[in-house]
C-alpha cells in the first residue's frame, strides 16, 4: 500500500471520526465540549488530505485548449461537477471557466 491509498483511506477515517465525535456530543449534551472541537478539528483534517489526494490522483484537461490543468487542495474540493467526470475550473489558457475532463493519474509514477 503506497502513501496515496493511506493518505485516502486516512482522509475517509478522520471524517467519519469527527462526525461520530459531533454527533455523540450533540446527543449527549453532558459531554465535554473538547469532543465537539476535536470532532470539527478532525474532520477539517480529514478534508484536508481528502483535498491533496484528489490533487495529486486527478489531473483535469480543458476541454476547448486540451491544456492540463492540476488543481491545488481549496480547488479539488470547491470545484463544481459539471456531469460525468468533468468539473467546471477556471482554464488560465482561455482565460475563464470551462468544463474541464478529469484524469486518473497513475500514482506509480509518484512511487519512488
Amino acid at each position: 500500500m503506497n502513501r496515496y491509498q493511506m493518505m485516502l483511506i486516512s482522509s475517509i477515517t478522520l471524517i467519519l471520526t469527527g462526525t461520530i465525535l459531533n454527533v455523540y456530543h450533540f446527543i449527549n449534551t453532558e459531554s465535554l465540549l473538547l469532543l465537539a472541537i476535536g470532532g470539527g478539528i478532525m474532520i477539517l483534517l480529514g478534508l484536508f488530505l481528502l483535498g491533496s489526494w484528489i490533487g495529486k490522483a486527478y489531473t483535469y484537461i480543458c476541454m476547448d485548449c486540451f491544456l492540463r490543468i492540476d488543481l491545488g487542495v481549496v480547488k479539488a474540493l470547491t470545484a463544481p461537477p459539471a456531469g460525468g467526470d468533468c468539473r467546471r475550473v477556471y482554464c488560465p489558457k482561455c482565460r475563464k471557466r470551462t468544463n474541464c475532463k478529469a484524469r486518473r493519474i497513475s500514482l506509480r509514477a509518484h512511487v519512488y
